[in-house]
């Protein structure tokens, strides 16, 4: 990373901030009540990555029993390149310590910088569901973590 990125678990003051980054880069934005709801609930979290105080990154996770699912994770496109997502990532599992087991995920198809950035971080193709994603209509591949157990 080329800037300080501190990655902090989100705060209502955090929502507004989010909810714009939702709309430049998904076609299926989350409102802020959804992205409050992460943060009132006891089966969700929502970390935010800040450079300078600013958003420059988020994911959202939700979970039960000893299993994870990453429900969003996006980098704004000026901090891209900057393994932010990654540092995301890596943060929700240290937070998770020994509860989860298994992260699961979906990713469009053609998303393949994310694709790598998820391998590089343990993350492995398990199957494809088809059409799940919508403007544009493309398929989710999906990608599983499974912490080694001894």
């Amino acid at each position: 990373m080329t800037q300080k990125v501190d990655i902090l678990v989100a705060e209502y003051d955090d929502i507004a901030d989010v909810a714009l980054a939702e709309k430049m880069i998904f076609s299926d934005p989350w409102n802020e009540r959804s992205l409050s709801e992460c943060i009132d609930s006891d089966k969700e979290m929502l970390l935010v990555a800040k450079c300078n105080g600013k958003i420059a990154g988020y994911i959202t996770v939700s979970y039960i029993f000893d299993e994870a699912n990453i429900n969003r994770i996006a980098v704004l496109p000026e901090y891209r390149g900057q393994k932010i997502g990654s540092a995301l990532i890596c943060k929700m599992e240290e937070i998770f310590g020994e509860t989860i087991n298994i992260y699961n995920l979906e990713v469009r198809e053609s998303n393949i910088y994310a694709q790598n950035m998820y391998t590089q971080n343990g993350y492995e193709t398990v199957g494809k569901r088809k059409r799940f994603y919508r403007g544009p209509d493309e398929d989710a591949i999906l990608m599983t973590k499974r912490k080694v157990m001894i």
